[in-house]
C-alpha cells in the first residue's frame, strides 16, 4: 500500500482536520483517506466542463427562473399555511404548552 505525506501544512489547517477527525471518530489518516476517496469520486473541474459542453444550451426568456421560484414559494408556503390550518406540524411540545 502507498503513503502520502504532506508538509508544510498550516497549523490551522491541520488543527481543523484533526477536530473534524474527532468529531467523525476517525484517525487523521482515516479521515483524510475518507477526503481524497470522496474528492475522487466527482469528477474534476475539467471532467465536468467537458461534459457541460456537450449539452445542449438552456434558452430561457428573461426573468423566468426568477418566475419559477416565484410560484415554487408560493405553492409551498399555501401547503405550509394549510397544514398549520389542519393543525399538522404541531408536536407534544406545542400541546403541553397549551395545556
Amino acid at each position: 500500500m502507498g503513503a502520502i505525506q504532506v508538509k508544510d501544512v498550516p497549523e490551522e489547517l491541520h488543527e481543523a482536520l484533526r477536530r473534524r477527525a474527532i468529531q467523525e471518530g476517525m484517525s487523521m489518516a482515516d479521515y483524510v483517506l475518507d477526503l481524497i476517496r470522496r474528492d475522487l469520486g466527482l469528477p474534476s473541474r475539467r471532467e465536468w466542463l467537458e461534459r457541460l459542453a456537450t449539452r445542449e444550451p438552456v434558452n430561457l426568456p428573461p426573468g423566468a427562473v426568477v418566475q419559477a421560484l416565484h410560484d415554487a414559494r408560493a405553492e409551498r408556503d399555501a401547503q405550509i399555511a394549510a397544514a398549520l390550518a389542519r393543525g399538522e406540524g404541531e408536536d407534544e411540545d406545542d400541546d403541553a404548552r397549551r395545556g
